[in-house]
């Protein structure tokens, strides 16, 4: 029966008893009574499920509001971040100069120290000093942002706040937070860096450049992304890497694979022996049918020289490597053993040309 149909119901009863006169017995009375009592319990029930449902309705949707609204926090946060680091990143470009004879870090445009070749610089041992090297250097108060430049013919190490690990190359600049917020760890590259990245679920890892984004968890990849080179190459060496480029276009890669990047686009990806890409760090240039041309720009950023070369020179490519402890003109012998070049000093720069058959 209905709640409608018992409450007609009980209406009639009382109805009956008034038009009857007569009173119901003590043991009807106690009936209609629990009846009665029984309606207005089930009623009450129903309308506290029914305020209950509507309240875990509007909760669930305050939790998710709520929810949207601190997953927009981060986003607009982060990408605040990434605006920031860029911004940074202009206005120390325009100021400060790669082809130095000294490796800087700056906070705030402020030179904070130079940095012997090769000394590892450490963000992670205190929270008060960077260690550089053998010394220390204080922290500056109220400072949000690091960059460190590392001209041509020298490279060093970077350890973050969050003990990762960056393999710095010649004629780079990196710009991070001199230490990173919860939940965020993002840094600017312009140049080559080999990372080893401390893996944290919570705070994914994203590398930006004038080209494109890494995003990683916990991996070891190479970025090489000079914003003076028309494409950027990205190698992962262990773990996953998520790629955007500037038109939001993604890409995933997986170890041993490398990814093209021309102008603001990908262009692909493909297999390679990846460790070979990170070869640079001990001082060996691994060549697979590598352009001459390509080659002779890397030698220019590791020696920090001037090399003048022709056009034609694109055709040519080389296989092998080349062992960079040696000076640059045992470099070039040897390239000329196996490519028809021939080189000589002029005026503090070298002149490579073509030798005709």
């Amino acid at each position: 029966m209905s709640k409608e149909s018992n409450i007609s119901y009980l209406r009639k009863l009382i109805c009956y008893f008034k038009s009857r006169e007569v009173s119901p017995t003590a043991d009807e009375e106690d009936r209609l009574w629990n009846r009665i009592m029984s309606e207005i319990t089930i009623s009450r029930r129903r309308r506290r499920h029914e305020i209950n449902r509507w309240r875990i309705s509007l909760i669930s949707l305050g939790a998710a509001a709520m929810l949207a609204g601190i997953i927009w926090m981060l986003q607009v946060d982060r990408q605040e971040e990434a605006e920031s680091l860029y911004m940074v990143y202009q206005s120390m470009n325009q100021d400060i100069p790669v082809a130095s004879d000294r490796i800087q870090i700056l906070a705030d445009n402020e030179e904070l120290s130079s940095v012997d070749n090769g000394a590892r610089i450490d963000y992670a041992k205190s929270d008060k000093k960077v260690v550089l090297g053998n010394k220390e250097v204080a922290r500056p108060e109220n400072t949000k942002y690091h960059q460190l430049i590392v001209p041509n013919a020298k490279h060093t190490s970077l350890i973050l706040s969050d003990g990762s690990v960056l393999y710095v190359n010649a004629g780079t600049r990196v710009v991070y937070p001199d230490k990173f917020k919860d939940g965020c760890r993002e840094i600017f590259v312009d140049g080559e860096v080999y990372i080893d990245v401390v893996r944290d679920e919570n705070a994914p890892f994203k590398v930006h450049t004038t080209s494109c984004d890494v995003e990683v968890l916990g991996t070891s990849f190479n970025v090489q992304a000079y914003s003076s080179d028309v494409s950027a190459e990205i190698v992962l060496l262990s773990g996953s890497v998520k790629l955007k480029d500037k038109n939001e276009k993604e890409l995933l890669l997986k170890p041993d694979e490398l990814a093209v990047v021309t102008g603001s686009n990908i262009k692909g990806k493909r297999h390679v022996n990846a460790s070979d890409y990170i070869l640079w760090t001990k001082g060996l240039l691994k060549l697979d049918a590598t352009p001459l041309s390509a080659v002779f720009k890397r030698l220019e950023r590791y020696y920090g020289v001037k090399l003048v070369y022709s056009e034609e020179m694109e055709t040519m490519n080389l296989y092998g490597s080349l062992d960079l402890q040696c000076p640059i003109e045992e470099v070039l012998r040897r390239i000329s053993l196996t490519a028809p070049i021939s080189f000589q000093k002029v005026n503090g720069r070298i002149e490579i040309s073509r030798e005709k058959n």
